[in-house]
């Protein structure tokens, strides 16, 4: 992956998850904030804590620590910049186990043992590291599955001005929730000017940053369709409905795929003479008795 692919998979997470998402930032992000706030009022959970711990500067480093809780828990509750804030708070979870848990399970941790069994081995240890291993886990979600719908990240999206640019044109076709002059956004330049072998090109290269992206899957299946490869067509779009059930476009251009597969077929046995004389005035009953039924 590189400089520029990491830096959009960095700012560009997928907005498209479950609004339930919702819940578990409130939950991460809630305990990140009151957990920062706390280190400034109780002296003991901030630079006493980490003088213990044998950390260098323990009050700058006390302070920084407070202020990335706080700004990152604001960011987990707001679904806003989602994928720096869980980076942060995965290595902080990291450093806090590493730092803390080795002498709970040797039975001498310089900020005492527990005032009740388990007190030592892996018991003090499982029981001790419940809330860093939750958080921990929480911010690796957010980071792979971005923070949902009910976000600002997705409103962010939202107000895209390519998206805005698009509707006020009134061009059809749907819009990703990528942002910025992307490759997805030269590909959709690229369809509209009718080049579909440099828009499948695009498509693709944006599928390596947003391989889970449903519009992205939707443009590169209507790319390679119009270029007649129906078989790599209706696997990705089979995909973007994975992806994304509730999806009217790339349920309307899969259905224009099999109508062209079915007339390929048609074309096919008329190419055949007589062979295929009686077959083709079947297919193409067929063809006008589905017709009559719409």
């Amino acid at each position: 992956m590189n400089i520029r692919k990491s830096w959009n998979w960095l700012w560009h997470p997928p907005v498209d998850g479950p609004a339930a998402t919702l819940f578990l930032r409130m939950m991460a992000g809630g305990v990140f904030l009151w957990e920062g706030i706390m280190k400034f009022v109780y002296p003991n959970l901030g630079v006493g804590r980490f003088t213990k711990l044998g950390f260098p500067m323990p009050g700058m480093t006390a302070d920084f620590v407070a202020w990335v809780e706080i700004l990152g828990g604001v960011c987990f509750i707001m679904g806003w910049l989602t994928r720096p804030a869980a980076i942060a708070f995965i290595i902080e979870m990291i450093v806090a186990m590493l730092s803390t848990k080795i002498g709970v399970y040797f039975g001498n941790s310089p900020l005492g043992r527990p005032p009740a069994p388990p007190q030592l081995g892996l018991g003090a240890v499982l029981h001790d590291i419940r809330s860093d291993y939750a958080q921990m886990f929480v911010s690796l979600f957010l980071l792979i599955d971005g923070a949902g719908r009910w976000s600002l990240d997705a409103l962010a999206r939202r107000k895209n001005p390519a998206f805005v640019l698009r509707a006020a044109k009134g061009l059809t076709g749907p819009v990703s929730t990528v942002s910025g002059p992307d490759d997805y956004q030269q590909g959709q330049q690229a369809v509209e000017r009718k080049e579909f072998g440099t828009a499948s090109r695009l498509f693709r290269d944006a599928l390596e940053v947003h391989p889970d992206d449903p519009d992205v899957l939707n443009m590169l299946a209507f790319s390679e369709r119009k270029q007649g490869h129906l078989d790599e067509a209706f696997e990705y779009y089979q995909k973007a409905l994975t992806k994304r059930p509730r999806f009217p476009e790339a349920r309307e251009y899969l259905a224009e795929a099999h109508l062209q597969a079915a007339i390929e077929q048609l074309h096919t046995l008329q190419g055949y003479g007589q062979d295929g004389t009686e077959e083709a005035k079947e297919l193409i009953e067929e063809f006008k008795e589905s017709a009559a039924k719409l």
